[in-house]
């Protein structure tokens, strides 16, 4: 984990109170923040937001996350990137581009919740709002696109999003919310659809006096609904809250800080930006008498200029030959021969040759590592098949994905088949599991048993 001391850049900005955009092009330090989750802690207001490159083309560059903090609204402390789950200790489940994030404080911990794998939660925790982070968790805590956590005001915390890449219960893309244990990192309870419409990505929740509201960005701008509790079936549709986002989809956060509100949100049309390179705005809501709210009118500090989108042409990108080596079956599964390994331990992993066929002998410890294995595009449960051989029974076929250390993503009982020359087929169901992955295979078993393995399988779903 990086050392916060070190990293944070302290710059301040005066600024006029229009405060829009937070930071801008010449500014000590100038980073492009988005997707900002804005939250009040301490008596000040801190937004933590995804972190856009000065060169980036698309999503992917996103890589980490930064943190702003202000006492007043117009004097901002800008803290650098504060944590990035794909390099800082502890987060070897993360993968993919670091989207939109959210934060959340209980009983002495702040928690930072972010996507990983595009449509799975991580979560990092620390003592302070700013860091340092450490992992709070082992692997992700649930699926759902865009989570945002609110804790009310008895102290029931609750974890939103909507399920737009993977349906959870019904067909199509909506608002859904669970609640969390009191460990914050665990759902308790199933989740819950809680709008009658669909919606497109960038959920948020907040209270105010009394009733809850949930957003969510719809086609190009973002609505909201109102109900009486934090689970409702279904939220009551009120309309639009705030327009489309300047040359990028919006994501938005609301706040109250001093007796005011305050709805953040992000454009990509200043500081010569762009749809991938955004930065972090905010301006005042108004509440008519029935709880409902006034559209949000967005607002520049004067002198800024709008900038016209300026694309970078894309490069190509080399082209890397997935599932090297795959045979196709009779039966649709994918097999690779276990010899076909591109890394692996540097314990005695060896291959032999035993009556013409090959195979691959495994002890305690050892691993194979197999790059460029392309998973298919569906996260539903699909069947994993590895042909070994064992004297004796012990011990299990760990599968992991990321590193040798990475997330654990199903593991296999090893039974003696028998004898080191006769093989049989052992199966485990993986989940969550798409897209082109390196993935490693190790047996940790005792210390006296060898495993020979011959070939293993799997039945993509491509749809």
């Amino acid at each position: 984990m990086k050392n916060i001391a070190v990293i944070v850049f302290l710059f301040i900005v005066q600024l006029s109170f229009a405060q829009n955009p937070i930071l801008k092009e010449g500014d000590a330090d100038f980073l492009y923040v988005c997707d900002p989750a804005a939250e009040v802690f301490n008596g000040k207001v801190y937004v933590y937001g995804s972190h856009d490159q000065p060169d980036a083309v698309d999503y992917e560059s996103m890589k980490d996350y930064v943190v702003l903090e202000s006492s007043d609204l117009k004097t901002w402390i800008n803290h650098g990137v504060s944590l990035d789950p794909q390099l800082d200790k502890g987060f070897e489940y993360a993968k993919s581009n670091m989207n939109a994030p959210d934060a959340a404080y209980k009983e002495g911990w702040y928690y930072w919740y972010f996507p990983s794998d595009i449509t799975h939660v991580g979560v990092a925790k620390s003592k302070t709002p700013i860091g340092p982070w450490e992992s709070a968790v082992s692997n992700e805590i649930a699926t759902i696109f865009d989570p945002t956590v609110f804790v009310d005001d008895d102290g029931q915390a609750y974890i939103y999003g909507n399920d737009h890449w993977v349906d959870i219960g019904e067909e199509g893309s909506h608002i859904m919310g669970a609640k969390l244990k009191d460990n914050m990192v665990e759902l308790d309870g199933p989740w819950v659809r809680l709008t009658n419409e669909t919606v497109n990505e960038a959920v948020h929740v907040f209270k105010r006096e009394g009733k809850y509201y949930f957003s969510a960005r719809v086609g190009p701008v973002t609505e909201y609904w109102m109900a009486d509790s934090p689970l409702p079936q279904y939220a009551d549709f009120k309309g639009e809250l705030a327009p489309n986002s300047p040359e990028s989809p919006n994501h938005t956060s609301v706040i109250e800080f001093k007796d005011e509100w305050y709805l953040f949100y992000h454009r990509g049309d200043v500081n010569h930006g762009n749809r991938y390179k955004r930065s972090v705005c905010f301006d005042k809501m108004t509440f008519h008498e029935d709880g409902t709210i006034e559209p949000i009118v967005y607002t520049l500090d004067e002198g800024v200029e709008i900038t016209d989108p300026v694309y970078p042409p894309r490069t190509k990108k080399a082209k890397v030959e997935i599932n090297k080596g795959a045979n196709e079956q009779p039966n649709g599964y994918l097999r690779f021969e276990a010899e076909s390994f591109t890394g692996k331990s540097n314990a005695s992993v060896k291959s032999v040759i035993d009556n013409q066929k090959k195979f691959t002998q495994l002890k305690n410890g050892d691993w194979l590592q197999y790059s460029d294995i392309t998973f298919g595009k569906s996260a539903k449960p699909f069947s994993f098949q590895l042909r070994v051989s064992a004297k004796t029974a012990g011990g299990d076929i760990v599968i992991r994905i990321n590193s040798e250390t990475g997330t654990i993503i199903g593991s296999i009982p090893v039974s003696a088949t028998g004898g080191s020359n006769t093989f049989k087929t052992l199966s485990t169901t993986l989940n969550r599991i798409r897209g082109t992955q390196t993935i490693y295979l190790s047996y940790i078993g005792s210390e006296d048993n060898r495993v020979q393995c011959d070939w293993f399988e799997w039945n993509p779903d491509p749809k």
